[in-house]
């Protein structure tokens, strides 16, 4: 499962220092690189707050050792890149969210690969 950690351990940090540290500190910084608006930046806060939370975990989780754990945030990465392209799709929100989403979906697929070459041994 080293490969399968590694994966996960880098996208908990980049969880807490890039999602949510940047939304905690910066928001409205963030927010304008990528053309997204929030209104009051309170709520946007909270949502770094929660990214740094879920980015922590997935560092305890490798920590532990707690392999079961690790392909299941595959599928709920996979399910968090999938709605913000719908709301994309549904003009909710711009396209630049689309990076968001291909940061998810690109870092679950590494995982997964790295499920199956862990799973091989090679």
């Amino acid at each position: 499962m080293k490969r399968a950690r590694t994966t996960l351990k880098l996208f908990g940090l980049y969880m807490i220092f890039v999602v949510g540290m940047g939304f905690m500190a910066i928001p409205m910084l963030v927010l304008d690189l990528f053309r997204l608006h929030a209104g009051d930046d309170v709520w946007i806060r909270l949502v770094g707050l929660l990214a740094s939370i879920v980015g922590v975990y997935y560092i305890l989780v490798v920590r532990a050792q707690l392999d079961r754990f690790i392909p299941w945030t595959v599928f709920m990465r996979l399910y968090a890149a999938a709605f913000m392209t719908l709301l994309v799709a549904l003009g909710k929100i711009g396209p630049a969210l689309l990076l968001f989403a291909a940061i998810d979906a690109g870092a679950a697929t590494w995982t997964w690969l790295a499920l199956r070459a862990d799973a091989r041994g090679g």
